[in-house]
């Protein structure tokens, strides 16, 4: 299982850096020490699926409509459970092994003298690589000098400075034309993206209120906490209001510490959504500029039934 979305090789895998499950397992005890109840009243879900799902079927009009409604829920039920496999086989599994493929590659450069570390092959191109891997290689089988050594450490260090720079900058959340339609809807319901929000982005309000998708009902209190990055989720604390641009699954667990949940990107389907849903935590999505207004500490009011978030200091 990886931290991220394991596309990056920067995100770890919990078999590398255990730390996010060590930091939950310890919440998880004080909870239970605090004679919390972990268990989850699936009976009483159910019944309020079902309660929703018949409501919905009285709203269609022929018994042909609520034929095909059938079929397709049956359907749904029987495969959606596995809709995500593919993230955890694909995105985790595989990409956490292939990431540390390439570290064990790395190590040979960083014993031949290329690199001081081994995360520094993550800083050249694939076919840079592939040369670097050859002159490596002729140098140790012909006995002469190779030339990585007395190049790919500055070259690697000059690129660290590149790099630092780019993670300093702060971008706007939106470029160029707003289009008149956005016609995919999974950009609107994943991501939360319509003309209405990317001209808001683009002129956004000043003030202490912030306002988007309403994407998990209640209203909650609680000072900020501004996550920026996955190392940062262990500072996370009971009773906050976590603040981030967008979550990935494996953020789960951290979610029951918190009172409430505001994000840059999100739509009402996100997984940030579905997720503060489950936990019945209220959410306000794809604000667009909470991580740049908000700072650690400030109060936070989050509205979840009107998609309304106020600083309140």
């Amino acid at each position: 299982m990886n931290t991220g979305d394991g596309f990056q090789h920067h995100h770890r895998a919990w078999i590398d850096d255990p730390t996010p499950v060590v930091s939950v397992l310890a919440d998880y005890i004080q909870r239970l020490r605090r004679g919390e109840n972990f268990e989850r009243d699936t009976a009483a879900l159910r019944e309020e699926r079902d309660r929703i799902t018949q409501g919905y079927r009285e709203l269609l009009a022929t018994e042909e409509e609520r034929q095909a409604f059938d079929q397709i829920l049956a359907l749904t039920r029987e495969v959606y459970y596995s809709i995500e496999d593919h993230k955890f086989y694909v995105k985790h599994w595989y990409q956490s092994r292939f990431w540390n493929k390439v570290r064990e590659l790395s190590r040979l450069f960083v014993a031949g003298g290329f690199f001081r570390d081994v995360e520094d092959i993550f800083l050249l191109h694939y076919t840079e690589v592939e040369r670097a891997l050859m002159d490596l290689l002729l140098s140790w089988s012909i006995g002469t000098t190779p030339r990585g050594p007395a190049y790919w450490p500055d070259e690697i260090a000059r690129r660290q400075r590149i790099m630092d720079r780019l993670r300093a900058w702060s971008p706007p959340p939106a470029l160029g034309v707003v289009p008149e339609v956005i016609g995919d809807p999974a950009i609107i319901m994943l991501w939360g993206i319509t003309p209405e929000r990317l001209r808001a982005w683009l002129s956004p309000e000043e003030g202490n209120v912030l306002r988007w998708f309403a994407a998990a009902p209640g209203v909650a209190e609680g000072p900020a906490r501004v996550v920026l990055s996955i190392e940062e989720l262990q500072e996370v604390r009971d009773g906050e209001i976590l603040v981030c641009s967008v979550t990935e699954p494996s953020w789960a667990p951290v979610l029951a510490r918190v009172r409430g949940m505001v994000s840059d990107i999100g739509g009402v389907m996100s997984h940030a959504a579905i997720v503060a849903r489950e936990y019945r935590i209220p959410a306000v999505l794809g604000t667009g500029v909470a991580t740049k207004r908000i700072r650690t500490g400030q109060y936070l009011r989050v509205d979840g039934e009107n998609g309304v978030v106020t600083i309140l200091d």
